[in-house]
């Protein structure tokens, strides 16, 4: 069963901070703003269970601006709380676009387990502890979640921004070929029904694709492979 856990508000902006929807439907939550994907992960994650991670986003997600400011209990924190938790020196909301991912590795180390990164360093040049290019990415998607290759026995957090699909500003072009995405697509699916996924978390990131348009052309996309009922209105 799916539902909106944010009702859609509208295709405004997103910018780093403000949710225009969160979608659940089962281990799949998809949203505007990838700021909510560390709650998610909350919603599925077990007590004391390691977890890995594959982070796909032009963006690596880990500032650490909030991290002196940080002083919660994240399985315990309801959606409301964690949207209007308040970072008081900049007069912002404490978890942001850019911050969610530092958050969780340096403040829940024992539940970090293997963690790789795709990115293309917008913004920073940091990245997790494995790095994939985009050439290797179809190929070491598919060893993982295939089997053909082994890295642990621990369940997978799989995170994926749709802007990682899109070049640069101000021309957001489309990067990548449909047999390409397909692929990616595939071997989430592949992760999903084997179990070793254990979540997955989507985020349509629309300034960052250039517009909402581009963002819900690239979610359909995975859409077909994922089987995934959502429509916004």
């Amino acid at each position: 069963m799916s539902q909106f856990l944010i009702p859609f508000k509208s295709r405004g902006e997103s910018a780093s901070s403000t949710d225009n929807f969160l979608w659940r439907e089962k281990n799949i939550f998809v949203m505007d703003n990838h700021r909510l994907a560390l709650w998610c992960w909350f919603q599925v994650m077990k007590k004391g269970q390691r977890y890995n991670l594959f982070h796909i986003d032009a963006h690596p997600d880990m500032s650490e601006s909030a991290l002196k400011f940080f002083s919660h209990d994240l399985a315990s924190m309801s959606l409301e709380d964690y949207r209007n938790a308040w970072q008081s020196d900049i007069n912002m909301p404490l978890f942001r676009w850019d911050n969610y991912i530092e958050i969780f590795l340096q403040k829940y180390p024992a539940q970090v387990g293997h963690t790789i990164s795709a990115t293309h360093h917008l913004g920073s040049g940091k990245g997790l502890r494995e790095e994939v290019k985009p050439y290797d990415l179809p190929k070491r998607m598919n060893e993982i979640f295939g089997g053909e290759k082994f890295v642990n026995e621990l369940p997978w957090i799989f995170n994926l921004d749709l802007d990682y699909f899109f070049s640069a500003a101000p021309e957001k072009i489309e990067l990548f070929s449909e047999s390409y995405i397909q692929s990616l697509g595939d071997s989430i699916k592949l992760g999903l029904d084997n179990g070793m996924i254990e979540m997955l978390t989507v985020s349509l990131s629309p300034e960052c694709c250039g517009s909402w348009k581009n963002a819900e052309l690239m979610l359909a996309k995975f859409a077909k492979s994922l089987d995934l009922s959502l429509k916004l209105a």
